[in-house]
């Protein structure tokens, strides 16, 4: 009996030996996937640094938003306080500096913990989506505190002349396009780089929701391109801004959902 408790320990003391080698190789292995990992996209962001500085002034605005989501979805993820705001030499050559000294300095546990945190469809929502989302809800709802184009259409223009309101009609309408509808493509671009890093059902969420604002911005622009003096037929503009207010209800809906599932919906933000 003594003899088999003997080999039995043994037994068990190698087992939990291995067990502890094992652990220990697959978390070197997940420091070492991470390192990796994060170099490769601070080298992305270096290489993409460059070639915005060397642009000669050929660079698309698109190109330098997606380049600001990048980095500030690094840098939030490694907790650094170097941030992309404007498209400026000088700023760009300081905070790509700024991101590689902090990326160096980061532990093994630290790799680790960003690059979970880089994956993670909550930090990739809060650093590349939600500041365009909120504007376009802003553009979207009938309030005093929102950006509603057609709202301020209308109240400049209820008591105006034909020829008034037809002056104003192509700037509003313009004003909705470069503005709430860019947004909306922006984001749509951002969804589709970071797909993986969503659930089937949040994606569905974030597709609903910017196509039916952008359905509610199509109406804004309908009902502006449809304003009539309030003595001619004002009721084909006021059924468009009825159907604008709907299809920004159902977005509210996903995008209510899908920010409360995160824990990042507030009271009172739609």
């Amino acid at each position: 009996m003594r003899n088999i408790s003997k080999i039995t320990t043994g037994t068990l003391t190698i087992a939990l030996a291995l067990g502890l080698m094992g652990c220990s190789h697959a978390r070197s292995n997940n420091e070492s996937e991470a390192r990796k990992e994060l170099a490769i996209e601070l080298k992305f962001l270096q290489n993409e640094s460059e070639r915005l500085i060397n642009n000669d002034g050929k660079i698309e605005d698109k190109t330098f938003q997606s380049y600001k989501n990048d980095f500030n979805l690094l840098s939030a993820s490694i907790n650094s306080t170097s941030k992309v705001e404007t498209q400026s030499d000088s700023e760009l050559k300081k905070s790509i500096a700024h991101l590689a000294k902090d990326v160096d300095t980061l532990t093994e546990k630290e790799y680790v913990t960003s690059y979970k945190k880089f994956n993670s469809s909550k930090t990739i929502y809060e650093v590349t989506l939600m500041n365009n989302m909120h504007d376009v809800i802003d553009a979207t709802k009938t309030s005093e505190e929102s950006s509603n184009v057609l709202d301020s259409f209308d109240d400049k223009h209820f008591h105006s002349s034909e020829a008034q309101i037809k002056k104003d009609v192509g700037p509003a309408i313009n004003h909705i396009n470069t503005a709430s509808k860019y947004k909306i493509e922006l984001m749509q671009d951002e969804i589709q780089k970071h797909r993986d890093s969503y659930t089937k059902l949040q994606l569905e969420q974030l597709k609903k929701a910017t196509h039916n604002f952008d359905l509610s911005l199509n109406d804004q622009i309908k009902s502006i391109q449809s304003y009539k003096p309030i003595s001619g037929d004002y009721n084909i503009s006021r059924n468009f801004r009825y159907n604008s207010y709907d299809k920004y209800t159902n977005a509210c809906v996903y995008i209510t959902d899908f920010e409360s599932n995160l824990g990042i919906a507030k009271a009172g933000d739609f």
